[in-house]
């Protein structure tokens, strides 16, 4: 769902990898205890992640409690073996509360991998696609809505291959309004597009329409935050969208190929990371806080 962790600690060009996403193109000289830090990993565990986007922005996650590092190669077998072991023994209620949480941790990971595609990649235009049952009679069905959005997505690809050597991203989420019929939320980056002014505005921007979709309203507006924007859509990844009998095992949400992931640092020392000041040397605060982890987002200072 991410990609492996590169750690630190012992490594030099991961160092030099993650120093550069703080710094930019500035010559950096490593201090005393950063150079100790990459001579030597005799850790089991890890304290901070760092996830470096394209943009040179940062999200530090320091961990409460550290993480162990995980070293697949030598316990992979020993632990499907245990696995299944402790399977059998479970009780039907633990069973039903193992599979609750095995949910909620791929309903988070979703969210988070569709977030990183957001953040990590161009997208420059929000979409949200609506149905009219005036237009469609069968538009209430949720097979009807899934294959209309993927043969217009089908469309715009071929045309955008014809007159443009540009990429086209596009990630497409379904999101279930309280009538219960769904409609779409997307965002685009590198689409050229027909768009009509609608004349109405939604905090001071434009909203346009485009003509090509034939099947209800449209809202069409540049992209303004895409922090925001990934929060807003990822909220509609839930349990009835992934684990909803309707399309069992089709896709319940699209996005383009080619789409990056932010690169992923682990660190144990507290020294590596001691660039986490303010302009007066203080300790960063946190943007958030959970009961598991402090989260930060920050700029590079070479973006």
């Amino acid at each position: 769902m991410s990609k492996k962790i590169k750690f630190v600690e012992g490594n030099q060009k991961n160092m030099a990898e993650l120093l550069n996403y703080v710094f930019g193109d500035l010559v950096v000289y490593l201090t005393y205890d950063q150079l100790n830090a990459q001579i030597i990993d005799d850790t089991y565990d890890y304290k901070y992640k760092v996830k470096a986007y394209n943009n040179g922005s940062l999200k530090v996650i320091k961990y409460k409690e550290n993480r162990k590092k995980s070293n697949i190669s030598i316990h992979q077998n020993l632990s499907l073996y245990s696995a299944k072991e402790n399977l059998l023994n479970l009780s039907e209620e633990e069973l039903q509360k193992r599979e609750q949480e095995n949910r909620h941790r791929y309903i988070y990971q979703v969210r988070t991998k569709i977030k990183d595609y957001i953040l990590n990649n161009h997208f420059d235009t929000f979409w949200t696609l609506t149905f009219d049952p005036k237009i469609c009679d069968e538009a209430i069905e949720d097979e009807y809505r899934y294959e209309e959005m993927r043969k217009w997505l089908h469309k715009m690809r071929a045309r955008h291959r014809r007159n443009s050597d540009e990429k086209f991203n596009y990630i497409a989420i379904p999101e279930r309004h309280k009538s219960g019929q769904i409609h779409w939320h997307m965002l685009t980056g590198g689409l050229d597009v027909e768009l009509i002014d609608s004349g109405k505005t939604y905090k001071k921007q434009k909203i346009y329409n485009c003509p090509d979709w034939e099947h209800g309203f449209t809202n069409v507006q540049l992209m303004r935050s895409k922090s925001k924007i990934s929060s807003y859509v990822t909220k509609y990844i839930t349990k009835d969208l992934l684990y909803s009998p309707v399309r069992k095992n089709k896709r319940k949400y699209w996005s383009s190929k080619g789409l990056s992931l932010p690169d992923v640092y682990g660190v144990s020392d507290d020294k590596v990371m001691d660039f986490m000041t303010d302009e007066n040397g203080n300790p960063l605060k946190p943007n958030f806080s959970t009961d598991v982890c402090d989260i930060y987002l920050l700029k590079g200072k070479g973006s």
